[in-house]
């Protein structure tokens, strides 16, 4: 039990800027590889500040500004580290380099035009997607939950195309823990949406192992930039989803989060 609890906690030290500052021992890689487990759970911690930000808000200011704030929220929670990875995979995958070239630009800091115009687009999406998106304080719990639990689709057996890097879990993670990610990815999405909880959960899982795919053809291999932006696109079809099966699959939030709904604002 100690070593989940320490697994777990170097994985939000890792994945978010919430300060760890418990004495975890001596931290082996094997314990960052197996932490890989804890990837939803992390997002549902996210989620939840996220979540908490825009009720704050959104009892006396007009939805707009609880959205934005709870935007505001996730960027400074995680210190904008998946938004960094998709401007600089844009950078690198879109300058039509070589794939060398293309790694070298992924990993200058400096934003380009390309970084810069996914990460505008990336954060009108979310916004727009969450505004459309009924109930706003359920989708904005789950959608750090739906861009870390389909990180095993991308990094289970990937190559990782450089010598050194912070893409620790690339090609590392075994199949025991990315089956325990799917299930505590799973668990959120069954409870919110029934059994189209399940089917979201397919599409993106299925979308993360094609752009897999898509981004190993580029680069032959994933980057931690690469999972980051993987992070964020499945967030934004995430809430796609969530507007087209509401529109026309009639989505409706399952019982536990009815009840949930009801204790919140009765």
């Amino acid at each position: 039990m100690r070593t989940q609890i320490k697994r777990f906690l170097l994985t939000i030290g890792f994945m978010t800027r919430i300060p760890v500052k418990v004495d975890l021992g001596e931290v082996k890689d094997e314990d960052m590889h197996k932490g890989f487990l804890y990837y939803p759970v992390v997002g549902l911690v996210i989620g939840l500040i996220d979540m908490a930000v825009y009720l704050a808000l959104a009892g006396f200011l007009p939805p707009v500004f609880g959205i934005l704030f709870a935007m505001l929220a996730n960027l400074c929670v995680t210190g904008a580290f998946h938004l960094d990875g998709l401007s600089d995979t844009a950078d690198g995958i879109y300058s039509a380099r070589t794939r060398e070239r293309m790694l070298e630009i992924m990993k200058d800091s400096r934003i380009g035009t390309n970084g810069a115009i996914a990460m505008c687009f990336d954060l009108a999406l979310q916004f727009a997607g969450i505004w459309y998106c009924r109930p706003r304080w359920l989708v904005i719990l789950l959608l750090p939950v739906a861009g870390k639990m389909v990180q095993g689709a991308i990094v289970y057996k990937a190559i990782y195309p450089r010598e050194k890097g912070i893409g620790i879990y690339v090609g590392t993670v075994d199949l025991p823990t990315v089956i325990g990610t799917i299930i505590l990815g799973l668990i959120p999405m069954i409870l919110a949406f029934s059994w189209q909880g399940a089917l979201i959960f397919a599409i993106l899982y299925v979308f993360a192992y094609l752009f897999r795919i898509y981004i190993t053809g580029k680069i032959g291999g994933i980057t931690g930039d690469v999972m980051g932006a993987g992070t964020e696109l499945a967030q934004v079809l995430f809430l796609i989803l969530v507007i087209i099966l509401t529109r026309y699959g009639g989505l409706e939030p399952g019982s536990p989060v009815i009840a949930i709904r009801q204790l919140l604002f009765r």
